[in-house]
């Protein structure tokens, strides 16, 4: 697919990510550790330069190869980086795809997550031509969860070592959308 892809929503615009993020992605990255570390492996304090440019140009490959779709989350109004939602592990077996997210400390509690799960299914669904989407989380990750129901996710099991992490894999909340889910009232977004 196009690396030149947006999608905008009410106050926000996410793309695939650019060389030019890479500074924004870094700062936010060390910003939010505390917040993000107990539940995404790859952050933390030695996260660095290098690491973010390999994270830009893995996503573009991935995008160039149709892999998976990181999108970069911006504020509309203020053109600030905020996050980072993405469709991964494409199954077209399934016709399904994983979603993740992840917002920046100082912009959590805002809606920002939800409504950006909200445009990448649309997209999902719409664009992408997917029948499921799951959304798998820490047990103890309450946010993500809100999160996952606030999109308008169904719960559907806690699966039995479905996350690896260093220490070895540990039970996940699986979430689960279909078309349906979303079709009922659609979030407005726009895509170029």
């Amino acid at each position: 697919m196009k690396t030149d892809y947006q999608l905008t929503s009410e106050r926000l615009l996410l793309r695939p990510y650019k060389n030019a993020d890479l500074l924004d992605l870094l700062e936010a990255i060390h910003h939010s550790q505390q917040s993000l570390t107990p539940w995404l492996p790859w952050c933390h304090a030695q996260y660095s330069q290098h690491d973010a440019h390999e994270w830009i140009y893995a996503s573009q490959q991935n995008w160039a190869y149709d892999i998976s779709y990181e999108f970069a989350i911006f504020e509309r109004s203020t053109e600030t980086f905020i996050g980072s939602t993405s469709l991964s592990n494409l199954s077209e077996l399934t016709n399904s795809a994983e979603m993740g997210y992840w917002i920046r400390s100082s912009a959590q509690r805002q809606g920002y997550a939800k409504e950006a799960c909200q445009a990448i299914a649309q997209f999902a669904f719409e664009t992408v031509g997917l029948t499921r989407i799951e959304i798998v989380t820490h047990t103890g990750n309450l946010a993500s969860q809100r999160t996952a129901l606030a999109t308008k996710a169904h719960f559907e099991c806690t699966a039995r070592n479905r996350i690896i992490t260093q220490d070895g894999p540990v039970d996940g909340l699986l979430f689960s959308l279909i078309p349906s889910d979303i079709t009922s009232s659609p979030p407005p977004f726009t895509q170029q």
